[in-house]
């Protein structure tokens, strides 16, 4: 686990691009995620994983967590790290995620953190900075919502 290196910034870019499309939006505002703090999960110079996170006010939001091995405990291991820096700050660790995203909500209630609130129609709020999001969703189930998660370690 280590910084994201300044040189990476472009390959953070069209990662995000291809994976999230940017900016990436979450109930705290608008983000270019590429242009945050972020965490690399590397083994022998090659790139696990990534995420990127905000710092302020005492809060350490975590923007986007992506692991490109799945199944290793690279997620796992991005969110402790991002824990770790919330907990040096003394700052609550949160994120969102939505309402679609199963596979997202088991994991994140598996590694400690807690549903806090419910953001209703996030939808409109995502389409008001890109406006060709899918609503699909995943299993028949269409994006609406953001669910908001918090550390309870």
């Amino acid at each position: 686990m280590r910084p994201l290196d300044g040189q990476e910034r472009s390959w953070l870019r069209a990662s995000l691009v291809r994976r999230w499309g940017l900016p990436v939006v979450s109930t705290s505002g608008v983000h270019d995620a590429a242009e945050l703090p972020a965490l690399v999960a590397e083994e022998r110079g090659r790139i696990l994983g990534v995420a990127t996170y905000r710092l302020g006010d005492g809060e350490c939001e975590v923007v986007t967590l992506d692991s490109f091995d799945e199944g290793r405990g690279v997620g796992t291991a991005l969110l402790d790290a991002v824990r770790v820096v919330a907990h040096a700050r003394d700052a609550r660790l949160w994120l969102i995620t939505t309402n679609e995203n199963f596979r997202a909500l088991r994991f994140y209630q598996r590694r400690g953190m807690d549903m806090v609130a419910l953001h209703r129609d996030f939808v409109d709020v995502v389409r008001r900075s890109k406006a060709h999001v899918e609503v699909a969703g995943h299993d028949g189930v269409a994006f609406r919502h953001a669910i908001e998660f918090e550390d309870r370690r």
